[in-house]
């Protein structure tokens, strides 16, 4: 491969979005594999995606809370799939608020994969005021569906900023890799 190749290929590399799912029981984890196969679909052919899959049982446990709550840091995107009924076992709670503390202002999506009771005009359950107030304390956006966009950053933000740092454009790529000759090194006089 050429060096154009090269550099053509690695500009054009996909982003990779990490995405962490929290779901409570089967029919929920039902939801949230039609939810990313439709995200997949929507974005694949602009992203790639790494997807981790959390039960509620996986994070009583505390070494799988600890692994998951590093993920969830870490994350583009979180989405919880759940039951109208009832609130979040205590774990659950205790797991989302150690990440929440630790991942500071770092931009990302919280997605409430909503019982198809409440999405159909049950109203909200304590279980989704609950992760829209977590959304709100951890300064991500919440939202119920796909994004119609997920590569949108705020602008003059530091996840904007590291993006473009990051961003090799064709006149710095250019600039990066000409040929030029040392400079004169001998004086005349």
């Amino acid at each position: 491969m050429t060096r154009t190749n090269k550099n053509r290929a690695v500009r054009e590399a996909r982003k990779t979005w990490s995405v962490v799912v929290v779901y409570e029981d089967d029919p929920a984890r039902g939801r949230a594999v039609v939810f990313c196969d439709q995200l997949v679909g929507k974005f694949w052919a602009r992203f790639e995606f790494d997807v981790s899959w959390w039960s509620f049982a996986r994070l009583a446990d505390a070494a799988s809370a600890t692994e998951a709550a590093d993920r969830a840091i870490a994350a583009d995107l979180i989405a919880f799939a759940t039951n109208r009924e009832g609130d979040f076992p205590p774990p659950v709670k205790t797991w989302v608020e150690t990440w929440l503390t630790r991942r500071g202002d770092r931009e990302g999506l919280l997605i409430d994969l909503l019982d198809p009771v409440v999405a159909a005009g049950g109203g909200e359950g304590w279980k989704q005021q609950y992760l829209r107030d977590a959304a709100h304390h951890g300064a991500l956006d919440y939202l119920t569906q796909i994004p119609q966009d997920i590569s949108l950053t705020i602008p003059d933000s530091l996840d904007s900023f590291s993006q473009r740092a990051d961003t090799v454009t064709s006149l710095l790529d250019d600039i990066l890799h000409q040929q030029t000759p040392p400079p004169n090194l001998t004086s005349k006089g």
